[in-house]
């Protein structure tokens, strides 16, 4: 029997193991810079910055998502991110992915959440597939930007 379930501070470092199996899946993980300290700083502090549900059969991790909220002024309601959604690779197939997208939804909805938004991979045509037989539906008024390195730091070095 697979349960998914909330986790907790001592998951740690199995989450991270997943996030570097998922990385490298990605054919990125000389790329990838987190470390279970980050989880345990960042996910399990009072004011936590994400939530993770995994998916497990007999305390063996088998898939996890990590989401967090985030509202739409567009909508007028909060919504839910999916920042990672990782299934080992002996369990594809299972189904673990959607199960673990209804898991988080169910929990977004009650904090009133309206939808769910994550962004896919580009060279990840399967995933794209399996989103989109879910009902997801392509954003094509948005592109994705990010400021980080440098620029951030100059950024925030001119609010001071």
């Amino acid at each position: 029997m697979i349960e998914i379930r909330e986790t907790n501070l001592e998951d740690a470092e199995m989450i991270q193991a997943m996030l570097e199996a998922m990385a490298h899946d990605l054919g990125q993980g000389e790329e990838y810079r987190g470390n279970a300290t980050a989880i345990r700083t960042y996910g399990f502090s009072d004011s936590p910055a994400f939530e993770v549900l995994v998916a497990q059969r007999h305390s063996e991790p088998l898939g996890m998502v990590l989401f967090f909220y985030e509202f739409s002024t567009w909508r007028g309601r909060p919504g839910l991110y999916v920042q990672d959604i990782f299934v080992d690779a002996a369990a594809r197939g299972l189904g673990l992915g959607r199960k673990l997208l209804v898991a988080a939804t169910k929990k977004a909805a009650k904090q009133d959440a309206c939808y769910v938004r994550l962004s896919v991979h580009a060279a990840n045509k399967s995933g794209m597939a399996f989103y989109k037989q879910l009902g997801f539906q392509q954003a094509n008024q948005e592109n994705i930007m990010v400021l980080e390195g440098a620029p951030f730091d100059a950024m925030k070095g001119d609010a001071e």
